[in-house]
């Protein structure tokens, strides 16, 4: 049962791998010259966004499993809980400052987002980044 549990992690923290470059792709929205454009590729950005907080829950049921069957530190649990909790809360947020920039099919309201729109991608890119370094080397 532990494998399968394993493997279900690992498939959600390869979803969730979309954080790392949703930085790199927010960036990528502002150089698209039409608004409908815009539209499209921030359209695509909230489904992926979507898709990785149901990694994230899938990755912390399926780890919570895996936690009580190992002995791992107070401190670890801790931090992995408070790391993904974060995660989920900025995910929440970023999601909702998407959905308001694309309540304009013509692009309109992107750019008055754009700014909170990359601030919590760079923000939740580095919380990925700390979550996996701290799976990856638990102490």
């Amino acid at each position: 049962m532990y494998q399968v549990f394993l493997y279900l992690h690992v498939l959600g923290a390869i979803m969730m791998g979309f954080y790392l470059l949703l930085p790199f792709l927010a960036m990528r929205v502002e150089a698209l010259q039409s608004g409908t454009a815009q539209f499209g590729f921030l359209n695509v950005l909230f489904a992926a966004n979507r898709a990785g907080q149901l990694a994230l829950v899938i990755a912390l049921l399926s780890g919570g499993y895996m936690v009580s069957k190992a002995p791992y530190s107070v401190l670890w649990m801790v931090l992995a809980v408070v790391l993904f909790l974060a995660i989920g809360a900025l995910t929440g947020i970023l999601g909702s400052k998407i959905r308001k920039a694309l309540q304009d099919p013509a692009g309109g309201n992107i750019k008055a987002h754009m700014g909170s729109i990359k601030s919590l991608s760079v923000i939740n890119g580095i919380i990925f980044f700390l979550v996996v370094t701290l799976m990856m080397f638990p102490f």
